[in-house]
C-alpha cells in the first residue's frame, strides 16, 4: 500500500513580514496622533505647540488608512501561498486569480535567478511552471531564500527546474507592428521560449533553435524618443517580431502610470539564437 504524499504549503513569509512592519509603524503613528489630539482637546499642550493638533489629525488619518490597508493585505496573505500537491501545483497570490497546473500538463519550471530578482525588485515575478499553452507564476519573490530553495526542491521532484542562459522582458508584435502582448523571452541551451508576461499567461512558442527557419534584425521601433531595437523569429511558417522595449505599468490610488524602458540589443539576441 503506497503512502499518500502530503501537500506542502509555502506561505509568502517575506511579504508578510514587510506588511507586519508597516502595520506596527502605522499603529505607533496612529497612537501618537491620538495622544496629541487628546492633549490638544484638553488644552494640555504648550501655547507654542497648539498647531500640532491639526498636524496630528492629518497624521492620524494617513496612519489609519495605511493600517486598514495593511490589515486587509495581511488577511489576504494568510490565505495565500504555494501548494505542492502530489498531482499539481497551486498558487494563490493577493490580488490575482488562483492558478494551478497538473504535473502531467507541465513541461518544466524556470527559476530566473537571484540576479534577476535583485534587478527587477520582484515586480515581475520569480519562478514559473510552463505548460504547452500557458504557465503558472509561482511568485517565489514572496518567500525567504530558504523557503525558495525548499519550494524549488519540491518542484524538482516532479519536473526539471531550468535556468535560462538569457532572459528579458519584451513586447511581442505582429508583422504590421501592432502589439500582441507584453512578454517574456527565454533562451535555454537548445531552445527558446516566448510567453505573455501578464494577462492570460499564454505561451506563444517553445522552439528548438535548430528548427528556427529565420532569425534576423529589423528596424528599430520608437516610443516617443526612446529607440527600441527589434528582431524577428520565424518558426513553423509564422513570424514573431520581438521589440526589446517594455512598458511597466504602476497602479496607484488615483490611477495608473507607465514608463517604457529598453530591455536589450537585437544583435546580441540574433547571435545567441543563431548559434545552434
Amino acid at each position: 500500500m503506497s503512502t499518500p504524499v502530503a501537500t506542502m504549503r509555502y506561505p509568502f513569509a517575506l511579504h508578510t513580514r514587510r506588511i507586519t512592519r508597516f502595520m506596527v509603524v502605522s499603529a505607533l503613528l496612529l497612537a501618537i496622533a491620538v495622544l496629541v489630539i487628546l492633549l490638544s482637546t484638553l488644552r494640555a499642550l504648550p501655547t507654542s505647540l497648539e498647531g500640532l493638533g491639526i498636524l496630528a489629525y492629518i497624521l492620524g488619518f494617513v496612519a489609519l488608512a495605511v493600517l486598514l490597508l495593511m490589515l486587509i493585505l495581511s488577511n489576504e496573505y494568510r490565505r495565500s501561498g504555494i501548494w505542492i500537491d502530489a498531482d499539481r501545483v497551486r498558487v494563490q497570490f493577493p490580488g490575482e486569480k488562483a492558478q494551478e497546473m497538473a504535473w502531467s500538463d507541465a513541461r518544466f519550471a524556470v527559476n530566473e535567478g537571484e540576479d534577476y530578482l535583485r534587478i527587477s525588485k520582484g515586480k515581475e515575478g520569480l519562478g514559473h511552471v510552463f505548460g504547452d499553452t500557458c504557465y503558472v507564476r509561482l511568485h517565489l519573490e514572496g518567500l525567504y531564500p530558504g523557503q525558495r530553495e525548499q519550494a524549488e526542491a519540491a518542484i524538482a521532484e516532479h519536473m526539471e527546474v531550468r535556468r535560462p542562459k538569457h532572459f528579458t522582458l519584451m513586447t511581442l508584435l505582429n508583422n504590421k507592428g501592432e502589439t500582441v502582448a507584453r512578454g517574456r523571452l527565454y533562451l535555454f541551451e537548445h531552445e527558446v521560449l516566448c510567453a505573455e508576461n501578464r494577462g492570460e499567461k499564454r505561451v506563444f512558442f517553445y522552439a528548438p533553435l535548430r528548427k528556427l527557419t529565420s532569425v534576423k534584425q529589423r528596424d528599430s521601433f520608437y516610443v516617443g524618443k526612446l529607440e527600441c531595437e527589434s528582431f524577428s523569429i520565424r518558426y513553423k511558417d509564422k513570424d514573431y517580431v520581438i521589440m526589446l522595449g517594455y512598458e511597466t505599468t504602476i497602479a496607484g490610488n488615483i490611477g495608473s502610470s507607465s514608463h517604457w524602458s529598453v530591455t536589450g540589443y537585437a544583435q546580441e539576441w540574433v547571435e545567441a539564437l543563431s548559434s545552434k
